[in-house]
């Protein structure tokens, strides 16, 4: 019998490779088919919406004390996907551009980013802060291609993937002060999510839809949808159920290493060996900024 921290592992664990994949099924799509970034994420949040709402109401079936909230909570979460909109769009545009390999290690700075507004916010850094902080700048020295020998878009995507994790580290400061104030942390994902729909649906008159031409994409756009998103958003909090914020959020710091592997193994990427020691130092960086004291966690 596996004890109740084991099984908290394994949960978080496997949203860790949901997550893992997504830039690989992002970079996958793209190859064998002519969509375009909007389409891939409308498409994503076209199934990844509805299956989220179902299965918060299996779920809820089986509880005695229905969770409510008040419509000013549930709009102001459904604001935040002004956040969440941003990052969706920016990683499908920026993986056109840099291979998933080097965009996933540039996102994984969202947690130095953090602390950084944190800081312009009137917080004060403790020493490992920045400590972490010269971790992460030195590994993104260390990743960084050169750029001389890269594509000419290579710049482009990496702006992107610095944008994208800036859209992300700002999502984060904000969520952290609105989550607790609802019933769960499930819906309060399942708001956001929708809210980052409705945005995504705006863009329609705008860009339009294209539908996948074969089955194979219309797989891959699924898997993004359930595998990539859905799925990893419950498991993960029952995961943190479990065995707190703090070690699970360490455990999902071997993201970028899976994401570099399946990208070596599936995408046939080339990771040179600094690249590798800079994806290392970056994540020594989350690392120390997640070991500080625990705090409470909601009911998922």
């Amino acid at each position: 019998m596996l004890s109740e921290r084991q099984i908290g592992i394994l949960w978080v664990l496997l949203a860790v490779i949901g997550y893992a994949f997504l830039p690989i099924i992002v970079r996958s799509v793209y190859a064998i088919s002519d969509l375009q970034p909007t389409d891939i994420a409308i498409w994503r949040f076209i199934f990844a919406t509805p299956t989220i709402w179902l299965v918060i109401f299996l779920r809820e079936r089986t509880q005695e004390t229905k969770l409510h909230d008040s419509p000013a909570q549930i709009l102001r979460m459904m604001s935040l996907g002004i956040f969440m909109t941003g990052a969706v769009l920016s990683v499908v545009v920026g993986l056109q551009y840099v291979p998933a390999s080097l965009f996933i290690v540039l996102f994984y700075t969202y947690p130095a980013m953090v602390a950084i507004i944190s800081v312009v916010l009137g917080q004060k850094l403790h020493t490992t802060a920045w400590i972490a902080l010269f971790f992460t700048i030195s590994g993104v020295v260390l990743t960084v291609p050169d750029l001389s020998l890269a594509g000419d878009n290579t710049l482009l995507g990496m702006g992107i993937a610095f944008l994208n994790a800036a859209m992300v580290a700002i999502y984060f400061v904000l969520i952290a002060r609105q989550m607790p104030k609802t019933s769960s942390i499930s819906r309060g994902a399942a708001y956001v999510i929708t809210g980052t729909f409705c945005l995504l649906l705006l863009l329609l008159p705008v860009f339009g839809l294209r539908l996948p031409a074969d089955w194979q994409t219309w797989g891959l756009l699924f898997a993004l949808a359930t595998w990539c998103t859905a799925m990893p958003i419950f498991v993960i909090n029952l995961g943190i159920q479990k065995i707190g914020v703090t070690q699970s959020s360490i455990i999902a710091t071997c993201e970028p290493i899976m994401t570099m592997f399946l990208a070596l193994v599936i995408l046939n990427e080339t990771i040179l060996v600094i690249q590798w020691v800079g994806a290392a130092l970056i994540i020594a960086g989350v690392i120390i900024l997640e070991i500080r004291p625990q705090k409470q966690v909601i009911s998922a």
